[in-house]
């Protein structure tokens, strides 16, 4: 089963920060909890966790909320991700 260890060291590296680097990572675990939970929330089967697709929306959804703008926009999710969760919940659902 893959953990949130092992997708914070998969996530940290689709931002380009080294794996021995610690100062984000309560932030970035968080990010990946609140994904996996929006996911589990969409009826995804527990077993279904594992898969790369469910990897590829943690990803999306980590980039998408990481990090402070100063500017005060809204980060939004894309629609990809939206679509992706969609295809997910309706092929991997319990």
């Amino acid at each position: 089963m893959i953990t949130s260890e092992d997708l914070l060291i998969v996530v940290k590296k689709s931002l380009l920060i080294p794996e021995a680097e610690t100062f984000a990572d309560l932030e970035i675990s968080t990010l990946i909890d609140s994904a996996l939970a929006l996911v589990k929330s969409t009826g995804v089967s527990e077993s279904a966790i594992e898969t790369k697709e469910i990897t590829a929306l943690v990803i999306i959804y980590v980039k998408t909320f990481f990090g402070f703008k100063s500017d005060g926009a809204v980060k939004e999710l894309p629609e990809a991700f939206y679509f992706l969760l969609k295809q997910v919940a309706l092929t991997k659902g319990t």
